[in-house]
């Protein structure tokens, strides 16, 4: 007990206040120093993943749309059949450009979900994860154009 309470007393009555007050300080401004130099590319791998995820999060919702369309136009495509006449035969090819074009948007959509690694970075140098994460910006920023592109185009025909 007599040692704790001395251990105590030149903690508490800082037997060397300089001492404590230089090492206090150092430590201080070495974690901002460290905390202010955080690697600039960790930065631009968390702002590319966000934008990513935010362009994959507006175009979801309307995976429904692309099925929907792609069903009323199958059964369009059924009902025109039964028609031999060379305007049916000709309208039956348009109606399967379209759903060609909605189902290679939603499996665009599929892969991209599929090959998306949230975690990256985690596992791969950060130069690295800078390019990966561009390039999957790039590549659901065309998924998000295909979608959207065949929901037009198979809209306005259905509209017709």
């Amino acid at each position: 007990m007599p040692f704790c309470r001395k251990w105590l007393d030149g903690v508490a009555g800082n037997s060397k206040p300089k001492e404590m007050k230089y090492i206090t300080l150092s430590l201080f401004f070495l974690s901002t120093l460290l905390v202010s130099c955080a690697d600039p590319q960790e930065k631009k791998v968390q702002e590319l993943k966000k934008v990513t995820i935010a362009l994959h999060d507006e175009v979801m919702p309307r995976m429904g749309e692309i099925t929907e369309l792609s069903t009323d136009l199958k059964d369009l495509r059924e009902d025109l059949k039964a028609d031999t006449t060379d305007s049916a035969i000709n309208e039956i090819g348009v109606i399967n450009d379209r759903i060609k074009s909605l189902d290679d948007a939603y499996e665009g959509m599929m892969q991209w979900m599929a090959d998306y690694e949230p975690r990256f970075e985690e596992e791969h140098p950060m130069d690295s994860a800078v390019v990966y994460y561009e390039q999957q910006r790039t590549y659901i920023e065309r998924v998000k154009l295909d979608m959207e592109k065949s929901i037009e185009d198979a809209a306005g025909y259905l509209e017709q």
